[in-house]
């Protein structure tokens, strides 16, 4: 008896094992353009307002294997499958579909929310003007959807887009995403290379500099706030509420430390630093074979909009940077065409560019 129990229970556990097994291969199956064709559809028919995720629910729950754990969204359930006789759709044999659709949802929604309510924001921290408070994923997407609605006009309306749609929007946010990264370890260097910054030790979290580019764990807040006031890239209202609310409080030597950073905008012997952090950030553009860039065109565009560049080998001060562009040798291109559309998209001069001008010449 005791066998016969065992033999089932072994045979009952290989059938559940199985049917995990099948449920994890059909999850880990990749996306497919036929399976989007069928989420989009009852996707768009959905609030524009709702969360991916409770989209994804309604599309996905079987009333009969469970009961809803939210009334509200079983009532939509209901009423959206009248219209379309095939849902709910496998959670498993669609999960990867499912995926890539919330992830162009949670993109241009980003995008959206980015342009209706942080424009100004995005606006000033694009020239790297708020250098202690940056939102780099909104500069990020407001820059990938310029450049793919100029690309692509109508792109991020697409009401299905495909895979490689998809696949587009998350590689040119990333790319953006990176070089933003980038800039802004080219301005820490900037920020945090000055002599007299740093103590050598770890200092209490109290005195300790907070801020991005993140300051190294011995930065006095006060010379941080400091240096970003030298270069003319600390936010109004960080430091109005520190010379409100702390220099008054500091010892003589400290304000004294303050006051005598705060005049100190000079970087060492490099009087470029400043082109240094604007070809980082426009890195993107720059690479992209669509529009052709060759290294006079770069110079060129620098020049235009009042960034210092070294008057001749350029390239060569590029590489010694660790600046490797993937552009064309050459001087500037006798055809513009290419290049002129995005010249639009090239991000402002950043606003200490003045300043190491003026402390270079």
């Amino acid at each position: 008896m005791i066998k016969r129990a065992a033999k089932i229970a072994y045979g009952v556990n290989k059938k559940v094992q199985a049917i995990f097994r099948q449920r994890d291969d059909l999850a880990a199956k990749p996306a497919t353009n036929d399976q989007l064709a069928r989420i989009w559809p009852p996707w768009n028919a959905l609030p524009d307002d709702m969360l991916p995720e409770e989209k994804s629910w309604i599309l996905t729950f079987d009333e009969r294997e469970q009961p809803h754990p939210d009334p509200k969204l079983s009532t939509q359930a209901k009423r959206l499958r009248k219209r379309f006789s095939f849902l709910p759709l496998n959670s498993q044999e669609y999960r990867q579909a499912f995926n890539r659709v919330c992830q162009w949802a949670r993109l241009t929604n980003f995008f959206k929310s980015t342009v209706d309510l942080h424009q100004a924001l995005v606006t000033r921290q694009w020239a790297f003007a708020e250098a202690d408070n940056q939102a780099s994923g909104r500069v990020a997407i407001f820059r990938a959807a310029n450049e793919l609605r100029l690309a692509r006009p109508g792109f991020l309306e697409l009401a299905a887009p495909v895979l490689t749609d998809i696949a587009l929007l998350e590689a040119r946010y990333a790319a953006y995403t990176a070089a933003r990264e980038q800039a802004l370890a080219a301005l820490s260097e900037l920020i945090f290379k000055i002599p007299g910054l740093r103590t050598g030790k770890p200092l209490p979290l109290a005195e300790r500099a907070l801020g991005i580019p993140h300051p190294p764990n011995d930065v006095p807040r006060h010379l941080f706030l400091a240096r970003l006031d030298a270069l003319g890239i600390c936010s109004n209202e960080r430091l109005s509420t520190f010379l409100r609310d702390e220099l008054p409080n500091l010892g003589r030597l400290k304000r004294a430390e303050f006051y005598a950073m705060s005049l100190k905008t000079r970087h060492g012997k490099e009087p470029y630093a400043a082109l240094l952090v604007w070809l980082l950030e426009n890195r993107p553009i720059f690479e992209h074979a669509q529009y052709g860039w060759q290294w006079g065109d770069i110079q060129n565009a620098a020049g235009e909009k009042g960034i210092d560049c070294p008057r001749t080998s350029f390239k060569q001060w590029s590489s010694r940077h660790g600046l490797a562009l993937g552009v064309k040798r050459g001087p500037a291109t006798s055809d513009a065409s290419r290049i002129t559309p995005s010249m639009s998209l090239l991000s402002p001069a950043p606003v200490f560019g003045d300043i190491l001008k003026a402390v270079s010449t």
